[in-house]
């Protein structure tokens, strides 16, 4: 049996959680909790205040890893920042930051996910 705190534990919760027809009051605090237990499980491989300039080789990592991702949801945004910044050893504003530049933003942050996908229904 997989460790129920593991990331990947959570993920699958919180994909169940939201497909659920639990009501929505209920959804919202168990939605937030599942969400505070994902980043606490991705904390450990995530360095505190970045590592300085960023390497061709992050960049390129970074690039790879949301190439056509665009967040569904702001839980899904969230999660692929966590997952990507601790991939990286990075901050997660400065990997929020970097991808927003590079023109990834969409994948890690539902704003601009949203404000891309209104702009294609125009």
């Amino acid at each position: 049996m997989q460790d129920p705190r593991a990331p990947a534990s959570i993920r699958a919760a919180l994909q169940f959680l939201i497909a659920s027809d639990m009501p929505f009051e209920h959804k919202a605090v168990m939605i937030d909790a599942l969400t505070e237990a994902l980043r606490t499980s991705l904390q450990p491989h995530v360095a505190v205040g970045g590592v300085g300039p960023w390497q061709v080789h992050e960049t390129a990592q970074l690039q790879d890893f949301l190439e056509g991702k665009l967040a569904n949801s702001w839980q899904h945004a969230d999660e692929l920042l966590m997952r990507v910044a601790a991939q990286l050893h990075r901050d997660p504003g400065d990997v929020r930051a970097k991808a927003t530049e590079l023109g990834f933003g969409a994948g890690v942050d539902y704003r601009l996910a949203k404000a891309r996908a209104a702009a294609h229904t125009e």
